[in-house]
């Protein structure tokens, strides 16, 4: 199944929204948010980034924000579309991200879990809105 499934709903193999991820959002015209942006990776990152861009998990290495995820490497040599969907999951890879203090990780991982359950259309079903972590 492609990760695209409408306009609101774009999943990267970890279960992350991209069409609702600050990060795509600000690299698509919201000028305020890629601003404020910015300022977080500088003062939080000790980054000196000017502009923040991606475009979404799936796209050409290069274009991703995170072209290094072991996450993403680990599902295209396992030929999956999401990590709920590998034989081994949840992995040390996936239990490390989903452990590694950003609440929506560790939300999208137990959210994983729902979607092996039910089933990805099942599960979207069941979710009015679409959020960034689902």
């Amino acid at each position: 199944m492609p990760s695209s499934i409408g306009d609101d709903w774009d999943l990267s193999f970890c279960g992350l929204n991209c069409v609702k991820c600050d990060i795509f959002l600000s690299s698509h015209g919201d000028e305020k948010l890629q601003e404020e942006l910015v300022k977080w990776f500088k003062e939080n990152v000790d980054s000196t980034i000017e502009h923040v861009n991606c475009e979404k998990c799936r796209s050409p290495i290069g274009e991703c924000w995170s072209s290094d995820c072991e996450l993403r490497s680990c599902a295209t040599k396992r030929n999956v579309n999401y990590c709920f969907e590998c034989p081994d999951f949840v992995c040390d890879k996936l239990d490390k991200f989903a452990n590694d203090g950003y609440g929506h990780h560790k939300r999208t991982v137990e959210n994983m879990r729902d979607m092996k359950k039910k089933g990805l259309k099942k599960w979207i079903s069941f979710h009015k809105e679409a959020q960034f972590c689902p």
